[in-house]
């Protein structure tokens, strides 16, 4: 699963707890996300849309994209056709509805405009500004008159709407369950077993999806530098290339290959028990290019008392400022990360910053407090109020 349907699982979990608070869920299809929310009970639905497809072309592992006039008429379409596939699926007594997903933001907003329930659009991405902004001001015509307030991951994305919507809208960071990503030595121990890493190997760990943006081809460059100066290091790429093709994770093996380095770049896919891969790490980077607001991998490790090393970008400034032991780099020179991955060789250096890291974890990402921020917002906003 990405992002977005882990912190609806989270959110829904939440919300399944607090009196008063009847919730359903409405997906596409059924999945990794749907069979989750069965085990907890939460109530879900399944409406079958169109399907819509990538309005660019990728080129070059996406350094370059072009329009693609095809998918944006199909997507029109799409969204036509879903707006009558969403009605059918959504009760009358319904006080409130939450949207997620950009193109969904459309369809399900003007399915319950239609039907006269008030909208949440919650914001979870930066709208591309490719195409001379033109996306970011088709969404903010609709913002204008269909959602009743806009939930943003982030200040980056809440600085894309415009002066009359950000009146009506909030910055609430994600949240996880920070107690779950506790570190544990056993857990360290097994991890590193059966990747076959020395008990006493230096692993520097990175978790996400496997896509240009997230800028593991950085990271892997950066390690092979710093790789010959210390031959006990090891590298954990966690992650698969999921929703994108190959083409990306392939020329991150050829790398590999290239420089003879497959037995100290580990690369285990996509892994559900992320508590015990993070306590088989040392250090964690993350080096993303663009458009990453309040990522839950990066907040997982923050609350796994690791020391963090994060992009220089925009979008994660607001995490960094609440966790004053972070440290900063620019994700372009290499060297800003080899120096980083040599200064937590020492050990009494990680453990002290990793305590900082936990405590700012429990404070600022909790999912208690993401929680009570959004039914907040829910209160003021159904049916009634």
């Amino acid at each position: 699963m990405g992002g977005i349907q882990h912190s609806t699982l989270l959110l829904a979990e939440y919300l399944m707890l607090k009196e008063g608070v009847d919730i359903e869920i409405l997906l596409p299809n059924s999945g990794p996300l749907s069979r989750l929310l069965t085990e907890k009970s939460v109530p879900i639905k399944f409406y079958n849309p169109v399907k819509y497809k990538s309005t660019a072309i990728s080129i070059m592992n996406d350094k370059f994209r072009i329009p693609n006039p095809i998918a944006w008429a199909w997507n029109l379409t799409a969204i036509l056709l879903n707006i009558f596939r969403i009605k059918k699926h959504i009760k009358s007594n319904i006080d409130l509805v939450i949207t997620k997903g950009l193109l969904n933001h459309f369809a399900s907003g003007l399915a319950c405009k239609s039907l006269i329930i008030p909208v949440i659009c919650h914001l979870q991405d930066l709208i591309t500004n490719r195409y001379f902004g033109f996306m970011k001001y088709i969404f903010n015509i609709f913002a204008k008159f269909i959602p009743s307030y806009v939930i943003c991951d982030g200040q980056s994305i809440q600085k894309q709407l415009g002066k009359n919507n950000k009146t009506k809208s909030i910055v609430i960071l994600n949240g996880i369950k920070t107690e779950t990503f506790i570190p544990n030595k056993e857990s360290r121990l097994k991890i590193r077993h059966e990747l076959k890493i020395p008990l006493d190997g230096y692993v520097i760990g990175h978790v996400a999806r496997i896509t240009p943006w997230k800028g593991q081809d950085c990271l892997l460059k950066a390690f092979l530098n710093y790789s010959k100066q210390n031959p006990n290091a090891y590298l954990l790429l966690v992650g698969t290339p999921l929703f994108d093709n190959d083409h990306y994770y392939n020329s991150i093996i050829n790398i590999l290959e290239s420089n003879s380095l497959s037995h100290r770049v580990i690369m285990p896919g996509y892994r559900d028990d992320l508590q015990a891969m993070y306590s088989a790490m040392d250090l964690f980077l993350y080096p993303s290019l663009e458009k990453d607001t309040s990522p839950l991998a990066l907040l997982s490790a923050i609350s796994s008392g690791l020391p963090i090393g994060v992009s220089n970008i925009d979008c994660l400034t607001e995490i960094v400022d609440k966790c004053n032991g972070i440290d900063i780099f620019n994700p372009k020179k290499l060297d800003e990360m080899s120096a980083l991955m040599k200064k937590y060789e020492n050990d009494k250096i990680r453990k002290k910053i990793g305590l900082l890291n936990i405590e700012a974890g429990k404070n600022n990402f909790d999912i208690s407090i993401h929680g009570q921020k959004f039914q907040r917002i829910i209160e003021q906003n159904r049916i009634g109020i």
